[in-house]
Order: C-alpha cells, then structure tokens, then sequence
C-alpha cells in the first residue's frame, strides 16, 4: 500500500513540474529573461526599422527571441494578430483597422511612419501635357489599393484641396506592385505608390512623379501618419515587459533609421542595404527614394489620425469615432529608453 502511494505520490509530482515548466516555456517571463514575439514587419519601405532591428540584433540585445514576417497588406496581418499569429503589426491606418480599434481590440503602441502620398503619373501622359497638375486627375482612372486605405485618404485629402471630390476620378484598387504593371501596361493612369515602387516606376521610365510641393500644403510638415505599431489589448495586459523591449529595440533601430534618412554614414549604406534586401529593389533605386519620417520620440499624430477617422465617419467606413485617448498607449514608450 505504502509502495502505491508513494508511486501515485512520484506520478503526481512529475505531472505538475512537467505542467509547470511547459507554462514557463510558453509564459511571457517578466524577470530578465528571454521573451518570444512575433512581428508582422510591411513590404514597403515603411518596415524599414523593423528590418534594421533585426538585422543588427537588437531585439536579441534587448531580451527578445523575435520573429519576424513581412505583410504586404495590413488587412492581412491585423487578421493574422486576432488569430493570434503576431504580437505586435506595423499597420496603416485604414478604415477596416480603425473599426477594429473601435470593436476594442486594438491599441497603438508608436508611431511607424509618415510621409507624403507620392502620385505618379503614366509619363506619356505627363509628356504629352495631359496631366501636368492636380486638377488635370479629373476623369482619370487613378489607383489606391483599397476603399478606406491610408492612400485612398491621402488621395481624398489632395483632390479636396483643388476643389475636386472622389467622385471627379475613375478609382481603382491594386496593390503597389499590380499598380506598378497596370501603369506600364497604361491600364490606368495616375497611382499613389509607396516607396520604392513610387521610384521604381520613374527610373523604369514609366512615370513621373507630381512635384511634393503641390503635395505639402494639404499635409503637417512630416506628412501624413500612414503606419502605426498595433497590438491587442489582451498582449498590453499579459505581455508588458515583452511589448517594453520590443520598443525599446524598436526605437534604437528608428535612431539608426533617422541617422541614415540624414545622410549620415556609415549608417545611410547599411540601411540602404537593409531596404534593398526586403523591398527587392536595387540600392541605386533605395538611395533614390523619397523616405519616410519616423518620429524619433515613437509618439503618433494624433490629430492627424482624428482627422482621418472623422473622413471615414462621413464615408461610413468606420461606424463610429472611438476616442483616441483610449487607444493610443505611450506608456511602454516612454519606459523604453
């Protein structure tokens, strides 16, 4: 009897540390140890900083086993979260990933980009004086790539701002890359492309960009928040440290980023390289491009995003404004340095 006991007695003990040290595997280790995250990066030159991050370990500096995947479409990423296959996701601002917000799921950990939309036109028809400014997209099929995107809103902005409405243009909507062909093809005729598709399209010959000072006087001088960092409400409560070192390691790599959008060496090179080897485009192409802002203090244009969500209100794109202070959580940001 004694020897049953004492056997049900070891049975039991090794089924509650075997239970314990799977928890502690999969649990988010808030003491110094290492943490897992999964991170969904962006094709564009947008998941720029991300990539840097990665590639000079500094999430392994700061305590991370971090994986990342890059995602051309937000809608598919943001998906891809409420599944539960990322932890953090570098996201634009579309309609569909404010109503998300608005359902209460999401919240905005900083800033990842902003920039002025970039409008490129078919070169024939730039060559040919059929369009030479904004007025003259009146009747043309210009490209974004979807209803309720952050370009869809960029495009509304700048047509409002010469007096012309989304329904003076023929939309379409293709991703950057579909778009990049359609224009080559003079399937449509003017796109808004993120870089280095933008640039790619004027090297190749196939476009010409409309100048970025008939652009800036409808945007703030850093241009338009096109990217966040999101997570999940549920990911803020449980995994707080790990969200505190990702931005941390985050943020370093914004630094390395901003020094390299300024010129500075030997970061611009090194950069350069990073963003050829993601996007695929050459480096000549990357040294070329038009990159965009990311704020060096990690905080988002908050007006601006109100802004927008107040435009996809009145395009019943978003069913109602949530307030931003709810969602906007700078507080692992500002611990992070």
């Amino acid at each position: 009897m004694r020897k049953k006991y004492v056997a049900l007695l070891i049975v039991g003990l090794s089924l509650s540390l075997l239970i314990y040290f799977i928890f502690i595997r999969n649990r988010v280790i808030d003491n110094g140890g290492v943490s897992t995250i999964k991170i969904a990066g962006h094709t564009s030159q947008f998941g720029a900083p991300v990539k840097i991050a990665e590639s000079k370990g500094l999430f392994a500096k700061h305590g991370l086993n971090a994986s990342v995947r890059l995602v051309e479409s937000s809608r598919e990423s943001m998906a891809a979260m409420e599944a539960g296959d990322f932890d953090v996701v570098m996201g634009t601002l579309a309609a569909g990933n404010l109503n998300t917000v608005h359902k209460g799921d999401l919240v905005i950990l900083a800033d990842a980009g902003r920039a002025l939309p970039i409008i490129i036109v078919r070169k024939d028809l730039w060559d040919g004086a059929k369009i030479k400014q904004l007025t003259d997209l009146k009747g043309k099929t210009v490209v974004t790539p979807r209803e309720g995107s952050a370009s869809s809103y960029a495009l509304a902005r700048v047509l409002q701002g010469v007096n012309l409405k989304s329904e003076d243009i023929i939309s379409k909507f293709l991703s950057d890359r579909e778009a990049l062909a359609a224009l080559e093809s003079k399937q449509i005729d003017a796109a808004v492309l993120s870089e280095p598709d933008a640039t790619n399209a004027i090297v190749k010959g196939i476009g010409v960009k409309i100048p970025s000072e008939e652009i800036q006087k409808y945007f703030p001088p850093n241009g338009q928040q096109y990217m966040v960092i999101y997570t999940r409400r549920k990911t803020l409560t449980e995994k707080a440290d790990t969200l505190r070192r990702f931005l941390a390691a985050y943020m370093e790599a914004v630094g390395i980023y901003s020094q390299a959008r300024n010129g500075k060496q030997p970061e611009r090179d090194e950069v350069v390289t990073v963003i050829s080897q993601f996007t695929g485009g050459s480096k000549e192409v990357v040294d070329r491009t038009t990159w965009q802002y990311v704020a060096q203090d990690g905080k988002p244009d908050t007006d601006f995003i109100r802004q927008m969500q107040d435009f996809f209100v009145r395009q019943k794109l978003v069913d109602s404004p949530v307030d931003l202070s709810t969602v906007v959580h700078l507080e692992l940001l500002t611990t992070s340095k």
